[in-house]
């Protein structure tokens, strides 16, 4: 009965893929991805991020936009590289264009890439079945959270929010051991917190759509410089293509 009635929920409302949000495990991804893929993958994402230019002392942070077809799994570059929010999902940096460091093209066709993109497809169908759609277009964020002890590294907006996106795919690729705080938050429209949850093995997922609020409290560090890599999948909406 719980399942039938979640299933009307998802048919009255289009937009309701995840019910908000989903956590994934790691393993659903990393079965095919060998240590050396991993290995190879972690080095390919550090040599691709520099400097935020809208936070430098924060973080860093590379982009990639791609259009892609979830059910030939086809993909090519966007002609836009440029990255838009509305200020109702960022009261940080929305209502205006960035364009951030970009991501060697060549991460089309890297091997963990594509399968994690791959795997990302079955949502993306759904949303595409709904809204009568082949074609997508991605943004794919690397963003590194970077924090000294006593320091914060912190997202952008810096608290719980709703996404253009229709649907935004947050992989963990690496949190070091001395990082402080860095967990997800989810909300119910009230901004009353009702989930918190950690990203700590290798592709570990975090999927969110537009149901409820989220947000990912700050980084900081037990001694030394701590990190969080992660990599954005973003499904855009068309009001972003700016």
């Amino acid at each position: 009965m719980h399942a039938v009635a979640e299933r009307t929920v998802e048919c009255e409302n289009p937009l309701n893929i995840v019910d908000g949000y989903r956590f994934i495990a790691s393993d659903y991804y990393m079965q095919s991805i060998s240590e050396a893929d991993l290995s190879d993958f972690r080095a390919f994402y550090h040599s691709q991020v520099s400097e935020d230019p809208y936070a430098p002392a924060v973080r860093d942070r590379g982009m990639i936009k791609i259009v892609f077809n979830p059910f030939t799994c086809d993909l090519q570059l966007a002609t836009n590289q440029s990255y838009f929010q509305s200020y109702g999902a960022n009261d940080s940096d929305g209502g205006k264009v960035r364009v951030f460091p970009a991501i060697c093209p060549s991460l089309v066709s890297n091997k963990t890439f594509v399968h994690i993109l791959n795997q990302d497809a079955e949502l993306m169908r759904i949303y595409c079945e709904r809204q009568g759609r082949t074609s997508l277009n991605l943004s794919v964020h690397f963003i590194r959270y970077k924090a000294e002890q006593g320091g914060a590294s912190y997202s952008s907006p810096v608290w719980l929010h709703l996404d253009d996106e229709p649907l935004v795919f947050i992989h963990l690729v690496e949190l070091t051991a001395n990082a402080l705080g860095a967990d997800n938050v989810i909300s119910g429209m009230d901004n009353k917190p009702t989930n918190v949850l950690r990203l700590v093995a290798p592709f570990d997922t975090l999927v969110v759509d537009t149901m409820k609020k989220h947000a990912v409290t700050p980084l900081g560090s037990s001694g030394g410089t701590a990190y969080r890599d992660v990599m954005l999948i973003n499904l855009e909406a068309d009001l972003q293509q700016k």
